[in-house]
């Protein structure tokens, strides 16, 4: 069979009714409204296009967030020509499914255009960043519930990545970002996310939160901050530490969102592998549902046949609760039981 239509196939089996395949009554979407958990995923244009994966996507998940569709270089590949057509039917799709829907992003350091990489003039920037905020969340204004206005804005040290806007227009460019963001639409929820910033009592997790921590002092309209999380599976969750993040952010006001969560195995793949990876993603959504603060869970993608973890980091892969040919893996069934626990 070809495997574009097996992956179809299972997926409009599950979407279908129950998931007795995988040992669960009812849909995991059902389940994460009930524990009042965001239950999210990352996709494509594609995937609201086919049938099968439609009524899949719509069945499981209550958010959606492009993977790439919104960032700069396929939204607005050149200066005067913006490509809307694969945003508008994301946002139709969610709102048709009455699922939320999450922008990603506008300030990040990859996939710009020439014509962004290349600016030199501070001014020309900040007018620059300032019209494609506004543009974009001005034409979806009350239709996108949150949006990550920047991404990755931090090194491993700490201090902050040398990016076009952080050379043009200075650390000032998130207040920038943000206070556009606000005024563009108002009832949108703001965040700033990044990666490898989950464990309170490391450099860059510590970095990030003293980043935010002083982005609230000067009333910059920040509401949540994002930790991507795609972990590793022969690393054990640090629960502690990871729960210590969340309570200072909290105690800062803000939301904390586990925002592009995946957990990457060394191959080849076995059954310890993948039992110490269920353990990091039934340890992640339990935090989520039950930490205060927190809430929203969102997995980078669904199945192996469409995650980025391969081409990211050779050697590794698997990292996602469905298999490349779109059969369910035993963890998403403990998910499922574990946003069902009362």
């Amino acid at each position: 069979m070809n495997k574009t239509y097996a992956i179809i196939g299972c997926l409009s089996i599950l979407a279908a009714g129950s998931l007795a395949g995988c040992g669960l009554t009812g849909s995991v979407r059902a389940r994460a409204d009930a524990a009042k958990v965001t239950f999210g995923v990352a996709v494509q244009p594609g995937d609201v296009l086919d049938p099968g994966t439609k009524k899949f996507i719509a069945r499981n998940f209550n958010l959606i967030v492009p993977e790439n569709t919104m960032k700069w270089k396929l939204l607005r590949p050149t200066k005067a020509f913006w490509n809307w057509s694969d945003m508008d039917k994301l946002v139709d799709f969610a709102e048709e499914n009455g699922i939320a829907m999450k922008g990603h992003t506008f300030v990040w350091h990859q996939q710009n255009p020439p014509y962004v990489d290349g600016l030199k003039n501070r001014d020309e920037a900040a007018a620059l960043l300032t019209e494609q905020i506004t543009t974009v969340m001005t034409r979806y204004r009350g239709r996108i519930r949150e949006y990550d206005v920047a991404n990755e804005v931090l090194n491993e040290d700490g201090s902050m990545r040398n990016t076009v806007w952080l050379r043009t227009i200075g650390p000032e460019y998130l207040d920038i970002a943000f206070r556009t963001a606000r005024e563009a639409d108002p009832g949108a929820r703001l965040i700033l996310n990044d990666y490898n910033n989950e464990y309170a009592g490391q450099a860059k997790a510590d970095a990030f939160y003293e980043l935010v921590k002083a982005l609230k002092g000067r009333g910059v309209p920040i509401d949540g901050v994002g930790l991507q999380l795609h972990l590793m599976a022969k690393y054990p969750l640090n629960g502690d530490a990871l729960k210590k993040t969340i309570a200072r952010f909290r105690d800062l006001g803000l939301f904390v969102s586990f925002s592009e969560v995946d957990v990457r195995i060394e191959l080849p793949v076995t059954a310890e592998k993948e039992a110490a990876q269920a353990a990091i993603y039934e340890g992640l959504l339990g935090i989520a549902k039950s930490e205060a603060g927190a809430g929203n869970f969102v997995l980078w993608g669904y199945t192996d046949a469409k995650s980025w973890i391969p081409a990211a980091f050779a050697g590794y892969g698997s990292a996602l609760p469905f298999d490349r040919e779109g059969k369910p893996k035993p963890v998403f069934k403990s998910m499922g039981k574990i946003l069902s626990t009362r």
